[in-house]
């Protein structure tokens, strides 16, 4: 037990570094004023409450979680997701998140998914799960989650969806 729960500590303050240097870059990186690299724009969304995997084995869609952002030509996207995760106790028992781009998740080898797993004890963690799309068509898209698991009570809280993009 004492194991886990070190492992959640130290979990905790790496979700809160990244969510730092997040929150860092919206408010004291200015955006570039030059064509050269950097950030272009940055939208983000926060939802407290708790959502849970249920039905199980199907793809939830975070409706409360949606951010519409616009590409210029010549631009990536960033999307960095943070969320309070709790996986029931069960052998395994997981959670899976997945980005979902203008509605449709991202899947396959080139766009990977996040997974909290146990195989006994019941865990809470902070979770944090980016992806640089360097390829994106310009205009305008928007961003969701998409949580899936393997038990009813699986849930995530308060969780914190970020878009950037970035001038290749």
């Amino acid at each position: 037990m004492a194991k886990s729960n070190g492992l959640a500590v130290f979990a905790l303050i790496i979700a809160i570094g990244a969510l730092g240097l997040g929150i860092y870059q919206v408010f004291f990186v200015s955006a570039p004023t030059s064509t050269g690299s950097g950030i272009s724009n940055t939208w983000s969304d926060f939802h407290y409450a708790s959502v849970d995997t249920n039905p199980v084995s199907i793809l939830v869609h975070v409706d409360e979680l949606l951010i519409n952002f616009t590409v210029n030509p010549g631009e990536s996207a960033l999307f960095l997701f943070s969320t309070y995760a709790t996986v029931q106790a069960g052998t395994p028992s997981f959670i899976q998140f997945k980005f979902a781009l203008d509605g449709v998740a991202l899947g396959g080898p080139e766009h990977p998914y996040w997974l909290f797993e146990t195989l006994g004890d019941r865990m809470h963690a902070p979770v944090s799960f980016h992806y640089v799309l360097e390829t994106i068509s310009a205009g305008a898209h928007n961003v969701s989650i998409f949580i899936v698991g393997n038990n009813i009570n699986n849930d995530i809280f308060s969780s914190t969806l970020i878009v950037q993009t970035i001038i290749s």
